[in-house]
Parts: C-alpha cells; structure tokens; sequence
C-alpha cells in the first residue's frame, strides 16, 4: 500500500515539474500580449534585438528582448507611449532581464 502511495506521488511530481517547466518557456510574450497586440510584441521585440544584438550578440539579444518586452509593456501598457520614450528609458525599466 505504501509502495502504491510513493508511486502514485512520484508520478504526480514528475507530471507537476513537466507542467511548470513547459509553461515557464511559454510565458515569454505572455505579459506583454495582455496590453500588446502580437504585431506590436514582434515589433518591439524585432528592434531590441537589432539593436542589441550589436553589444550583447544575436542570442543574448534574443533572451533578454524575450524578459524586456513583457518588463517594458507592464509599465507602458499602451504601445503608443514606448513608441514615445527614450532607449535610456526603456533600457532602464528592463535592467533586470539578462
């Protein structure tokens, strides 16, 4: 009986890690998407990596556009004003993604 009961937990857990883990690589965009429409998300996205890839390399660039687009559009959550600010800004508001 408690073999049956270790099981069924073990299989539980696996299951449980399988589902965050999956989840946790399809969030990215996510945040974004609840203020950004898609083709505002691939355009923000598009040109952080441009010009970031310059100073961090095409696949860093690529993880931290990933982090910045969901950072930047919570605080600017209607696309027009990230249009409006500064990189300085921006790039500030996204210090914390790496």
């Amino acid at each position: 009986m408690k073999r049956k009961i270790l099981l069924i937990s073990s299989i539980a857990l696996i299951l449980f890690a399988g589902l965050v883990l999956s989840q946790s690589c399809k969030t990215i965009g996510r945040s974004a998407a609840r203020y950004w429409t898609n083709r505002q998300i691939k355009d923000f996205v598009s040109k952080c990596e441009g010009k970031s890839a310059i100073i961090i390399g095409q696949e860093n660039a690529k993880k931290y556009c990933d982090c910045a687009v969901d950072v930047v559009a919570e605080k600017y959550r209607n696309y027009n004003d990230v249009q409006k600010a500064s990189l300085s800004d921006v790039l500030q508001i996204a210090q914390d993604c790496k």
